[in-house]
């Protein structure tokens, strides 16, 4: 069995996955190669080498390096290897989507079949991008943009909080046309977001009961929120309740186009920023193995 592990260069490996590593380098019939990233964009690049050659990519790093692994596989044909994902980053909120596994067995782990997930798809005026949890257009990718700031300065843990909550003061809803299940509606939106899995946001479940294994998206959105309404129901996004709000709405939809009335808007796939006045969602034809 050939073994691919993209490990971020920058993130430390807990205890639990050095010895992972080991056991596979060990392991009778295993061949595993290990790189580690040096730069932005240097996951994708590797997992292109990996495909075709490897029965299994190990990934190691957070949301935005599996978003890079995952634009990497999809960008050229073939078959795909298996995935299985060690969390390492900030909010992993992708592998909160799974019940973590027992490493202690790498033959049994690798063994699996696997959940099959379809790889959604975004496309804007000049770029096609694909995510595997969820992508979010106006709220989400202004807070993102605040949180590559806030990062450096109070650590991962306090970050998301410190941005969400600098983001709610000054940002307002923009009118957007949205057409999804044969109707198309013009209102301002505070955030829409298109989920494969149920979490993001470091924990935060914005669409209970999806699970990335169904092939469909839970669109959530939300219209004319304040940062009341977000105080108020964050214990709900904790515990993966619904909120019964008049401006919140979930639908399940497998396609979905938006279009900015106003400017170019911001968002975000798997906490990677996008920006463009025009954007198609869709599910791609690629279906990964995810071994957790």
């Amino acid at each position: 069995m050939k073994i691919s592990f993209i490990l971020h260069g920058q993130r430390k490996l807990k205890r639990i996955h050095r010895e992972f590593i080991s056991r596979c380098q060990k392991k009778p019939g295993f061949v595993c190669t290990i790189t580690h990233t040096t730069s932005a964009g240097h996951a994708s690049e590797l997992a292109k080498e990996a495909k075709g050659r490897a029965d299994v990519i190990v990934v190691h790093g957070g949301d935005g390096l599996l978003n890079e692994v995952i634009n990497g596989l999809c960008s050229i044909p073939g078959k795909h290897p298996k995935l299985l994902i060690l969390p390492g980053g900030t909010g992993n909120d992708f592998c909160r989507n799974f019940t973590p596994i027992d490493l202690s067995q790498p033959l049994e782990v690798f063994g699996r079949p696997g959940t099959p997930v379809t790889i959604p798809y975004i496309k804007t005026e000049g770029a096609l991008r694909f995510f595997i949890n969820i992508a979010d257009l106006g709220f989400g990718g202004a807070v993102v943009a605040s949180l590559n700031a806030y990062r450096q300065r109070f650590g991962p843990s306090a970050s998301y909080f410190l941005a969400i909550l600098r983001t709610f003061t000054h940002y307002k809803a923009q009118e957007l046309e949205l057409s999804f299940n044969g109707k198309t509606q013009t209102q301002p939106f505070f955030m829409i977001a298109l989920c494969n899995g149920a979490v993001f946001g470091n924990g935060l479940t914005i669409a209970p009961g999806k699970h990335p294994r169904s092939a469909h998206f839970q669109a959530v959105l939300l219209g004319r929120v304040s940062l009341w309404d977000y105080v108020w129901h964050l214990p709900k996004l904790i515990r993966g309740k619904r909120i019964v709000h008049p401006e919140i709405h979930y639908h399940e939809t497998t396609s979905l186009t938006i279009r900015a009335t106003t400017g170019a808007l911001s968002g975000e796939t798997d906490g990677e920023l996008i920006l463009g006045t025009s954007f198609e969602f869709g599910l791609s034809e690629h279906i990964i193995s995810v071994l957790n």
